[in-house]
């Protein structure tokens, strides 16, 4: 692991003036953070339920952020990090108030802002819901659900497949009572508005889009008149008024009630939705056949079954989705050349971008039945753990790959994960063909029997064999707060993906030098750079987040 991190490391860092409590709590607490935003899901497990993942996971973001904000804020920019912790941090930002330290008040509220545009959306309006359920409500919560909703490039599409969601939202940011009163008043034509209704309109509509939309500044008066319309008929349509719309995809939305083959330009779940409402004599095959070319890349995949029953030709480029997504779908429709073409350039990339490459590696990998994953996550641990396969084979000139009941295998090929966990036979088996380095790529979970694999490196490393062995894992353990580790003198690293194996490395790092690991991390997710940036020129980097006090009283 030191030839990793001192490879992956320079000694160009900035010292960050840590105090020596805060350089004893970090590791840890980081450690432990980090375990959980980089594998954990909020699902249930094959060893832990649902409720227990997440309450191991909210209790290291706790006990990150309470040691230091500005590190637990820079750490949920990290490459790797979840959807789910990244939820989980926006909610905990909003709700603090930490004065002092790094980063500025404008700086969280950047991160806050790039966190939640990195989610995708079903998971951003989730977020949302949950700021309404946890009655989080303070003035930055309404400014960042208003600025995100209203200035989104996709917000006719977003209306007419997340509408109730969106609704939702938007009442949580204006309240019951204003979002009532521009329900009627934006069923008006503008010019037929009194002045106290567009100053409502104003208030809480027109000036959020003018001051964000930066396109705008460039724009004819005409076109920032049809930006505002446009916004206008969105807001109008998600908060229950399809009367006189205009727009495509919502005029569209009205008519498919009465013509089916209006709704080619709606997105498959809505016109579903719409098909089981007002056209009970269609089909469901009749619904994805008019609507496939609407299909995002996640749906394309994932309807491949479905499509096939149907005998609707759903195509999709195997190029477009990550390795380990690819793996859980050749589990379930099979390995086929062109999804083979793909993973070997994946991992090909994937290896290009370590800090390090073999002569010749041995990986290991736990194939017993809790490979298998929990039911929501079917076979995710196992093709997490073929991806990682496929690269680090891809980093040396010669590899040797075993599974836990000793089957030899090569790249791309599937393994059907079950029986116990028994891996020390084999890392004795690969550390015969003395490699440079071994992987090991397991849940944690050694039951044949447990703690035979620590026996065997404790015996190992007293005859003298020095081969570095390294542990990945694609599961977190509620009840370890983090991974489980095969070894106590094994730094165990958690691993959603191959290209987030850097998260690993940086725990490896934050545990040998904190300093440098802090350094490392502010690097990383270039936060200090932005930080110095903001507070040279505020007005430039003047984030969406920060708007007059009106604003905070709309």
């Amino acid at each position: 692991m030191h030839d990793l991190i001192t490879t992956a490391t320079t000694n160009d860092m900035v010292t960050f003036g840590l105090t020596e409590s805060k350089r004893e709590l970090i590791p840890l607490a980081f450690a432990s953070f980090l375990d959980s935003a980089a594998i954990a899901t909020g699902r249930g497990t094959f060893y832990n339920s649902r409720e227990e993942q997440t309450a191991a996971v909210e209790a290291a973001h706790l006990d990150l952020m309470e040691v230091d904000c500005d590190v637990y804020a820079a750490a949920l920019l990290m490459p790797g990090v979840t959807d789910y912790s990244r939820q989980i941090g926006v909610r905990r930002l909003l709700q603090t108030n930490t004065v002092g330290g790094l980063l500025s008040a404008q700086t969280r509220s950047i991160v806050v802002q790039r966190l939640v545009q990195e989610l995708p959306t079903q998971r951003m309006l989730k977020l949302f819901g949950t700021l309404r359920r946890e009655r989080i409500n303070n003035a930055r919560t309404r400014r960042l659900i208003l600025d995100t909703l209203l200035n989104a490039d996709s917000l006719e599409f977003w209306a007419v497949k997340y509408r109730t969601k969106l609704r939702v939202a938007f009442t949580h940011a204006w309240g019951r009572r204003v979002a009532s009163i521009l329900r009627c008043v934006l069923a008006k034509p503008a010019g037929d508005r009194t002045e106290s209704e567009s100053q409502i309109v104003r208030k809480n509509l027109t000036r959020l889009i003018a001051r964000t939309d930066r396109v705008i500044q460039s724009q004819t008066t005409v076109g920032v008149a049809a930006t505002h319309e446009r916004v206008e008929q969105c807001v109008r349509f998600i908060l229950g008024d399809e009367n006189t719309v205009t727009l495509e995809r919502l005029a569209a939305y009205r008519d498919a009630k009465s013509d089916f083959a209006r709704g080619s330009v709606l997105p498959t779940e809505t016109m579903e939705g719409l098909r089981s409402r007002f056209h009970r004599e269609r089909s469901s095959a009749d619904v994805l056949a008019l609507t496939k070319s609407q299909l995002t890349s996640g749906q394309k995949i994932a309807v491949q079954r479905k499509a096939s029953a149907a005998g609707v030709d759903v195509k999709f480029d195997p190029a477009r989705y990550d390795a380990v997504r690819l793996y859980v779908y050749a589990f379930e429709m099979g390995m086929t050349d062109a999804i083979r073409h793909a993973l070997i350039e994946k991992a090909k990339r994937a290896a290009a971008q370590l800090p390090v490459r073999f002569d010749r590696v041995g990986v290991l990998i736990d194939s017993s039945l809790s490979m298998v994953g929990h039911d929501t996550q079917a076979r995710r641990p196992i093709a997490t753990a073929l991806a990682l396969r496929d690269m680090l084979v891809a980093t040396a000139e010669e590899s040797s790959v075993l599974t836990s009941d000793g089957t030899t295998m090569g790249v791309c090929e599937l393994v059907q994960p079950s029986g116990d966990t028994s891996l020390a036979g084999g890392l004795v088996r690969l550390l015969k063909e003395e490699p440079d380095t071994v992987f090991v790529l397991t849940d944690g979970y050694e039951n044949a029997p447990a703690g035979r694999f620590a026996d065997v490196v404790a015996a190992v490393r007293r005859m003298g064999v020095k081969t570095p062995i390294h542990q990945f894992t694609p599961v977190f353990a509620a009840e370890s707060r983090g991974v489980r580790k095969l070894s106590d003198t094994l730094v165990a690293m958690p691993v959603n993906n191959p290209e987030s194996i850097g998260l690993g490395l940086l725990k490896a790092l934050m545990e040998a030098d904190v300093d440098r690991g802090v350094a490392a991390l502010f690097g990383m997710t270039k936060l200090r750079q932005l930080s110095l940036t903001a507070a040279r020129n505020q007005r430039d980097l003047r984030p969406v987040l920060e708007v007059n006090d009106g604003i905070s009283k709309a």
